[in-house]
């Protein structure tokens, strides 16, 4: 029932000619966000690009059209739903800490030191499905490998050459086109805990899915 994988990292770019306090990000360098969702065959399936670096990755996730989509119930066709453990459940994505937990998206359970086996079982195996997206984010770079520096260029422009490069990057991925081991880049995302304002979501079914999976994976 994982559908995909989402992720948030950020674009290097020189100081913007306006506004550029706004693109400084956490780490202190300017960028701009880059919101995406990628399947198992390292296919772009959704890609959110321009936000200052300076935004939230919530932020970014709230007011993208996938958000809008999974909340309404129109992401995923309704007969896909499935029961597991006696819990009914659709397809999902899942995420990093930054994301809100969903219904549609589902995260790890928060670690501690006396964390039960099955929980710390189902957050090694959703760690594991999510390196999913940090590899296909390494392919691209490796096959652009311009985007592993930071890019010179006006921020609208330079979003149109990375959407640019996430489709030509699934042609090669659907064609089979070679790809050498010593071209990937590892891609990690930061796992900045933050939650999304104003969302009127009963998580109880999203915390119910989630139990449900750790049962069925222990």
């Amino acid at each position: 029932m994982c559908a995909g994988a989402i992720d948030g990292t950020h674009i290097p770019i020189v100081a913007a000619s306006e506004c550029h306090a706004k693109y400084v990000n956490r780490k202190g360098y300017h960028s701009i966000i880059m919101q995406d969702v990628v399947d198992c065959k390292y296919l772009y399936r959704d890609v959110v690009i321009g936000w200052p670096g300076s935004v939230h990755e919530a932020r970014v996730f709230s007011n993208s059209s996938i958000f809008k989509k999974g909340n309404e119930g129109k992401l995923f066709p309704d007969d896909l739903t499935v029961e597991l453990q006696g819990v009914e459940m659709s397809p999902f994505i899942i995420a990093d800490p930054a994301y809100p937990l969903l219904p549609w998206v589902l995260k790890s359970f928060q670690r501690n030191e006396n964390q039960p086996k099955r929980e710390r079982v189902f957050n090694y195996r959703l760690s594991r499905a999510r390196m999913t997206v940090e590899n296909t984010c390494g392919r691209r770079k490796g096959r652009f490998i311009r985007f592993r520096k930071c890019v010179d260029m006006e921020v609208p422009a330079l979003v149109n050459v990375v959407l640019a490069s996430c489709i030509l990057h699934n042609i090669c991925e659907i064609q089979n086109n070679d790809f050498l081991p010593q071209w990937e880049e590892s891609e990690r995302a930061e796992e900045a805990v933050v939650g999304i304002d104003n969302v009127n979501i009963v998580e109880c079914d999203a915390h119910n899915i989630r139990e449900a999976l750790a049962d069925y994976f222990s």
